[in-house]
C-alpha cells in the first residue's frame, strides 16, 4: 500500500471501539493530532483499521507511514 486513500475498512458494528473508528474516519485525508499514552504524532490520517490508525508523516524532508494502535490513543483531533 502507498499514500494513496483507501481509507481503511470504515464499516461499523456494534462493538465497543466503534464509536472512535466512526469518529477518526471523519478524519482520513485531513492533518491531525493523535496523542498516544507514549507520544504525540503529527500527520495525514491516511487509514482507519479494526485495531490501527496510520499516519503519513513528513519530517526531515522525507514521508512515513506511522501505525499506531488503536488502543494506545488518548486523543486524535485535527490541526
Amino acid at each position: 500500500m502507498g499514500f494513496g486513500f483507501d481509507g481503511g475498512d470504515c464499516r461499523f458494528g456494534r462493538r465497543r471501539g466503534d464509536t472512535f473508528r466512526r469518529e477518526a474516519c471523519a478524519l482520513i485525508n485531513e492533518r491531525v493530532q493523535v496523542d498516544t499514552v507514549n507520544q504525540t504524532f503529527r500527520g495525514r490520517l491516511v487509514e482507519v483499521g479494526r485495531d490501527v490508525i496510520v499516519l503519513r508523516v513528513r519530517r526531515n524532508n522525507c514521508t512515513f507511514r506511522v501505525v499506531i494502535r488503536i488502543a494506545e490513543i488518548v486523543a486524535i483531533f485535527p490541526i
